[in-house]
């Protein structure tokens, strides 16, 4: 679960300088045909941070298990023409579900939140991502 990801450094996501938050600036690798930020390009970052954020929170996991994106929702609010930053979280009664089921079966789903925000702080998307989670022992 521990890999940095070049796809990351192909689309210009990186961490907030300072900071604990991916972004993504806004330019023209990411601009789509009517001038603001592409659809995919939000997805991705949101996916992106969903899944830096998990190993943030589970870094035990790290070396134990493989997580993939089972699906996703998102809902895109507003046209972007500046940097975004994804802002993800995870529910609290989600992540004992998570915990429980995990040590029973060793595989669970956990859905991580993201908010994409400007840098004034206005949301412009909200996205779920389901993550299949599974230990494996030889890792």
């Amino acid at each position: 679960m521990g890999k940095d990801i070049k796809f990351s450094k192909l689309l210009g996501v990186s961490r907030q300088p300072g900071g604990s938050l991916m972004q993504i600036s806004m330019g023209d690798h990411v601009q789509n045909h009517v001038g603001s930020m592409h659809a995919s390009a939000q997805f991705a970052l949101a996916e992106i941070g969903s899944g830096d954020f998990l190993r943030q929170q589970f870094p035990a996991l790290a070396d134990k298990a493989h997580a993939v994106v089972r699906r996703a929702e998102i809902k895109y609010s507003k046209q972007v023409t500046t940097d975004l930053f994804a802002h993800p979280y995870i529910e609290r009664e989600d992540v004992g579900k998570f915990e429980k089921i995990l040590e029973s079966k060793g595989q669970a789903i956990l859905p991580v939140h993201v908010k994409l925000k400007t840098e004034t702080g206005e949301l412009v998307t909200h996205a779920v991502y389901y993550w299949y989670i599974a230990l494996v022992p030889d890792l």
